[in-house]
């Protein structure tokens, strides 16, 4: 718990984490206000579709994610940090735990935002709200994928631990390599990590597109704490100065 309490004051006690979190947020709520207000109610087709945002809120949750180790090792708090346990492994599931916690908590002011805006909106101009499972069900895919992003971010920059570098590809994962699984064969593109985040903001039932919403959650938990799992092992071997 004293690890837990140490990682959750690092991430709320800087300004980094509220102003990217806080502009992330004014995002989603200038596109679910803006665009369901303005947008005809033909150019919005499924509400279900607002309720997934931008994206802009992955972004920064997938960076918090990354700075949240890489930081430690760009001004040399790590061995601070490493040495106040003997062991090094509880701090990482500490920093797991915190980052965990910050996209769920993230989420769920994503969905109070977007949910008091365009739903609202999307109802007061006479378009037909979707079921309340359906809303549900999207609205968790989606705070589900918030709290496994910041995980992905954290799994990535415990592996390359360079503060740009992670970021550059922990990205790449998503934006630059995302078209790639359509050259390949069979349903092997399903499994990557924008193609399960995909089918985490879907309804449950799988498509011809892609997975189930189950499914697509546990590719990219698998994902996420995979890459958690390498970034912890190699932690514990390599020399914190390096």
């Amino acid at each position: 718990m004293r690890l837990l309490r140490s990682e959750a004051i690092k991430l709320r006690s800087v300004r980094t984490t509220w102003t990217m979190l806080g502009i992330g947020l004014l995002g989603e709520a200038l596109f679910a206000g803006l665009y369901v207000g303005l947008a005809s109610l033909g150019e919005i087709g499924s509400v279900l579709d607002v309720q997934t945002g931008t994206g802009l809120l992955m972004v920064m949750l997938l960076v918090l994610g990354v700075l949240s180790i890489t930081t430690e090792f760009r001004h040399g708090t790590a061995s601070t940090t490493f040495l106040a346990t003997p062991r090094r492994h509880p701090v990482l599931v500490a920093k797991l735990v915190a980052a965990l916690g910050i996209g769920l908590l993230t989420g769920l002011a994503f969905v109070a935002v977007n949910g008091g805006l365009a739903l609202t909106l999307f109802s007061s101009r006479g378009g037909e709200l979707p079921t309340t499972g359906d809303i549900a069900s999207v609205y968790a895919g989606v705070v589900v994928s918030f709290s496994l992003l910041a995980a992905f971010g954290l799994g990535v920059g415990a592996i390359v631990r360079n503060q740009v570098g992670t970021i550059i590809a922990a990205l790449a994962f998503f934006f630059i390599l995302s078209p790639l699984p359509e050259l390949l064969p069979g349903t092997i593109g399903d499994y990557f990590p924008a193609q399960a985040i995909g089918s985490l903001h879907s309804l449950p039932e799988a498509t011809e597109d892609g997975l189930g919403q189950v499914a697509g959650g546990l590719v990219l938990a698998a994902w996420s704490l995979g890459l958690w799992a390498v970034g912890t092992a190699l932690v514990m071997r390599r020399d914190l100065s390096e």
